[in-house]
């Protein structure tokens, strides 16, 4: 069996082409990999701002909560930002950009009589407050704000 061998001049060049054509894969493929890392980056930074933002309107809230909560064991009077209206109308926060949080008494809205009015004796309360916090992710340039409410019985 006798192997025989082309002359340089019979080569097609075969090898050259399939080379190219796989840089160019490589270099799609790349580029595919650079732009969804790119996207997950973006991703992942709206999804801390957002998480910055309830977070610090969330200690907005705790903080709020605690000085009623001091107030009311210290028997003194608990202000409140906001009058106790009608109680179907929600709190509207449409342009609100203040850090104070709004505090309203909702025990107002309740009647107490019949079968509404708890039978547990530490569910019995005459202080039931709305509490509001509203927060950005961070002071300059925010890019994520979010607002917390909760009800507060001290």
């Amino acid at each position: 069996m006798s192997i025989q061998m082309k002359s340089p001049r019979h080569q097609s060049g075969a090898a050259l082409y399939i080379a190219l054509i796989m840089l160019i894969l490589l270099a799609l493929i790349g580029i595919v990999a650079m732009q969804v890392a790119s996207l997950q980056e973006r991703m992942s930074a709206n999804y801390q701002a957002g998480s910055m933002a309830f977070q610090n309107a969330e200690a907005g809230a705790r903080e709020q909560e605690f000085t009623l909560k001091t107030a009311a064991a210290a028997g003194s009077a608990i202000p409140t930002n906001l009058p106790p209206r009608d109680c179907t109308t929600p709190f509207d926060a449409e342009g609100w950009d203040d850090p104070t949080p709004y505090v309203r008494r909702l025990d107002m809205c309740f009647s107490w009589g019949g079968l509404d009015y708890p039978t547990d004796e530490s569910e019995k309360t005459d202080q039931i407050y709305q509490v509001t916090a509203f927060a950005k992710d961070r002071t300059t340039f925010a890019s994520s704000e979010s607002i917390v409410d909760t009800v507060f019985i001290p």
